[in-house]
């Protein structure tokens, strides 16, 4: 367990393998859906949607593609050692019910599309922020987040090594003061710990490395405490706080076949949009 929980229950093995089964073992596979640079141009939709954001490479393409069990080259953003590579707001459907052809995005009346699918989400992959972003992030971005009816929650990745930055707390005092439901992530857990365990590995990067056996580092008690200090930085003294738990995750380490933390974040997602 990577995880850290002092207002909600840590989910059930049973809600874990559902989790997993929803995103690995979908009826249709995710779909890219729309790129959206302005706010007034989101599509019409029924469909519940989560957004990503964290510091430009904090590791988010990488997560949402080892999320979703991804081609990369296929469906999601390209991962970059570029910072700011995601540069418009970019849609994608998970999921749906067998037989209805997964989420999908349709003409609508007017000039607004509309996405659809029922039993299924859209996730939303938002440009990074912070050194070497566009500086006309915010404005656009966070029309989405504060007026988007159909948005159910904002996952906020902090980098485990770095921990919360100075943009972070930018951003999450934002969503504080304009009440948009958030949960903070620490991404790129495998920096600063790995656990003991007979099949650990290393799986190869989309950006050319080598996959091997990975090496146990740090101790959970580190852990622990670089956990509850970012507890007390995302809380704040205004307005609502994230929610009551934070998620260690690592896209590049698998343990008995699993990437770090992964499946409690699926849980999170979605718990988010009530699936």
């Amino acid at each position: 367990d990577f995880n850290y929980y002092w207002e909600t229950l840590p989910p059930k093995d049973s809600q874990l393998r559902k989790a997993s089964e929803f995103f690995m073992k979908a009826a249709a596979p995710p779909q890219f859906l729309t790129s959206i640079a302005k706010f007034r141009m989101f599509p019409e939709s029924d469909v519940p949607e989560v957004a990503f954001v964290g510091r430009s490479n904090v590791g988010k393409s990488s997560l949402l593609n080892a999320m979703v069990n991804a081609n990369i080259k296929d469906i999601l953003a390209r991962t970059s050692k570029t910072p700011g590579c995601t540069k418009t707001m970019n849609l994608y459907g998970v999921g749906g019910l067998k037989g209805g052809g997964g989420v999908r995005i349709k003409k609508g009346n007017g000039q607004f599309n509309r996405v659809s699918g029922r039993g299924g989400l859209v996730i939303v992959d938002l440009p990074g922020y912070g050194e070497g972003s566009h500086q006309e992030w915010g404005a656009e971005i966070m029309k989405y987040l504060s007026k988007r009816k159909q948005l159910r929650r904002v996952f906020v990745l902090i980098s485990a090594k770095e921990g919360v930055m100075p943009s972070d707390q930018q951003l999450l005092s934002a969503l504080r003061e304009n009440g948009v439901p958030h949960q903070v992530l620490l991404s790129k857990l495998d920096k600063i710990y790995v656990p003991s365990a007979e099949k650990l590995v290393r799986v190869a990067s989309r950006q050319g490395g080598n996959a091997g056996k990975a090496v146990p580092k740090g101790n959970f008690e580190d852990v622990r405490k670089k956990m509850q200090g970012v507890r007390e930085q995302v809380q704040g003294e205004r307005g609502g706080g994230a929610l009551g738990e934070l998620l260690g995750v690592s896209s590049e380490v698998s343990i008995e076949g699993k990437r770090m933390g992964m499946d409690a974040v699926r849980v999170a997602v979605l718990r988010a949009v009530g699936l």
